[in-house]
């Protein structure tokens, strides 16, 4: 989770190419799996994000992780957030990433701000959580990770 340092911060998100086998089109943060030489967590991040939009590992300081969550297709998703220092130049790498947007940090805060559907499926039944910022929906994994800082925040104030 990148967080962007300015006089009003926010958080960059992605929408995934349409191309990709894999959640085409939705709303996620830049990131990804694990490589073998990558030698921790928050290294995974910040190589992804450089990756998927041109992120500048050297301008981004780690803060620490979220709470981890376990998908449903079997992900286990260690959210690491940064905070991102100086301009960007975000090039998003069209193969994986359509656009680049960010959401302001106040949104992603605000806990009545996250809708919430449940679903019920091969006998269970599940809670999705969602956040809409402008025409994006923002769900699933990725508003979950947004309501946790949320969550975490307003426990602390």
């Amino acid at each position: 989770m990148a967080v962007l340092d300015r006089p009003e911060p926010s958080v960059i998100l992605t929408v995934r190419s349409r191309r990709l086998a894999k959640h085409a089109g939705q709303v996620a943060f830049p990131g990804g799996a694990a490589d073998a030489g990558d030698p921790s967590g928050v290294r995974t991040a910040l190589r992804e994000a450089e990756e998927e939009i041109g992120l500048d590992p050297g301008l981004v300081q780690p803060l620490g992780f979220l709470d981890r969550i376990d998908t449903v297709s079997d992900f286990r998703v260690l959210p690491v957030v940064g905070l991102i220092y100086g301009n960007i130049d975000l090039i998003p790498d069209r193969r994986e990433v359509e656009l680049v947007f960010t959401v302001p940090l106040a949104r992603v805060l605000d806990p009545d701000a996250y809708g919430e559907t449940r679903i019920h499926q091969r006998g269970k039944t599940r809670v999705v959580h969602s956040l809409d910022w402008h025409e994006q929906k923002v769900w699933g994994v990725t508003a979950s990770i947004l309501r946790n800082l949320a969550l975490r925040a307003h426990l602390s104030a």
